[in-house]
């Protein structure tokens, strides 16, 4: 995968268009069967302590976060089999219109480069989906199609606005197939709201995690490019 262009990052980390597009993690819906967040505080100021302290609890899906080639395949790659730098890089972000999976034709008038991220914004960013701690079946998931033409352009990830990109109780997860079995990672649960399309930096780091096949990330998108 190309490298970040260093002045090209910076010059947008300067830049005041900045934008938060992870879902606050305490009230991001879960996929059914699992493990909801919690906190429990162990001790805090004014509670007879000089210091607060808190022990969490989450499934590794929770929230924002991003789907590795170990999440499905036998042999695939963890988290930690990943440089940093796969997490810095240039990003689109597309709007979509349709109210039932992203169909390739979003991805015609794009001048994507090889390895660059595509973060898909749907009718989920609208309804305030990631904002909602009810669990909601019919949500814009991304088509097989859509899938295999990110592929073919050399997409290092792709990103959707709710917390799976295969349609719901679709056991054969077709769309993680196509992405992962060929190392295109998965950001799931992004809020892309206030976010135009174009293209930006997006940095999107996780914890490192040994063989971990996902991870909740905190994802940002700075900098954005007016380019078509």
């Amino acid at each position: 995968m190309p490298q970040p262009s260093v002045p090209g990052l910076y010059e947008a980390l300067l830049s005041k268009e900045q934008y938060d597009i992870s879902a606050p993690i305490e009230i991001a819906p879960n996929y059914p069967g699992d493990s909801p967040f919690s906190r429990q505080w162990m001790a805090g100021l004014g509670k007879g302590s000089n210091y607060s302290l808190s022990v969490l609890s989450l499934g590794s899906h929770t929230g924002t976060h991003i789907d590795f080639p170990s999440h499905i395949l036998r042999d695939g790659f963890p988290l930690d089999s990943y440089p940093p730098e796969r997490f810095i890089t240039p990003a689109w972000v597309i709007a979509v219109r349709e109210i039932d999976a992203v169909p390739a034709q979003a991805l015609q008038d794009v001048n994507i480069q090889r390895g660059e991220a595509i973060l898909f914004k749907t009718s989920n960013s609208f309804q305030g989906l990631m904002h909602n701690p009810t669990f909601q079946d019919e949500y814009v998931s991304l088509s097989p199609p859509a899938a295999e033409l990110c592929v073919s352009l050399g997409a290092s990830l792709v990103g959707i606005d709710y917390i799976s990109v295969d349609r719901y109780e679709d056991e054969s997860l077709p769309v993680h197939n196509i992405l992962l079995k060929n190392d295109v990672l998965i950001l799931e649960g992004i809020d892309l709201i206030a976010v135009s399309p174009g293209r930006y930096w997006l940095i999107c780091l996780p914890l490192k995690i040994k063989d971990a096949e996902a991870a909740p990330v905190r994802a940002v998108l700075v900098g954005r490019s007016h380019e078509s």
